[in-house]
């Protein structure tokens, strides 16, 4: 996904029309690069930012975070968490559901390995349900 993308399922699943993203641009980048950081942070045990030469901010509309591509999506879990978040109660709690499937991904990155995993040759060959 590009950051575009990530911006449109943001405002998609938050109910606000992407004609709308003017509106919510000032802070919809910092809650993307959040989301990004954090899933960075799971997946390579880096942080996205100044001091990181392969992990900088995300700033333009066609880049595309260097997560595995099935994470993206997560980024905008995380972000509509964020825009729920400084909303009422109700909105806070329609949040809940995109907060926890970003941290459980953050969790299952973090156990498996993240990155070291991937240059080992995938993530681990066991099945999650059987005993070990």
């Amino acid at each position: 996904m590009t950051v575009a993308e990530i911006k449109n399922q943001v405002m998609f699943q938050t109910n606000n029309d992407v004609d709308d993203i003017d509106d919510y641009l000032p802070y919809l980048m910092e809650y993307i690069n959040d989301g990004y950081d954090r899933l960075v942070k799971a997946y390579d045990k880096q942080h996205v930012g100044s001091n990181s030469i392969e992990y900088t901010p995300l700033k333009n509309d066609d880049e595309i975070p260097l997560v595995p591509e099935w994470t993206h999506h997560y980024i905008a879990d995380w972000a509509s968490w964020l825009v729920y978040r400084n909303g009422n109660p109700q909105k806070q709690q329609r949040g809940y559901a995109f907060r926890e499937a970003f941290l459980e991904i953050c969790r299952t990155l973090s156990g498996e390995g993240g990155k070291s995993a991937e240059l080992k040759g995938g993530p681990t060959k066991r099945f999650r349900n059987m005993p070990r």
